[in-house]
């Protein structure tokens, strides 16, 4: 028996999914909230379905343009992180001493 046919197995070939089923995988190991997911869906929508145009997925999930651009900056600017269409608080860093 030669010693390389020995060692040598068959793989199977790793078959990768897409980015976008990556993406829906991450925000639910992140277990985020139906909101947030959603956003997700509007990420995965814009460049797919929608082919970049922004006003076209803006009316096919019934939001404003101006609420998308926000949350899409919001995604580019993060470098693709799912973890930036969370919900972040509302509330004043800094308050005011009531003197």
């Amino acid at each position: 028996m030669e010693r390389e046919n020995f060692y040598y197995f068959k793989r199977k070939p790793i078959k990768l999914k897409s980015k976008y089923e990556r993406w829906r995988e991450v925000a639910e190991l992140l277990q985020l909230s139906a909101r947030e997911k959603l956003r997700v869906e509007w990420m995965i929508f814009y460049p797919t379905q929608a082919k970049q145009n922004a006003s076209l997925t803006a009316r096919h999930f019934g939001i404003s343009r101006k609420t998308f651009h926000k949350w899409l900056n919001r995604f580019k600017d993060s470098l693709k992180r799912i973890e930036s269409l969370k919900d972040q608080p509302r509330a004043p860093c800094r308050k005011r001493n009531g003197r």
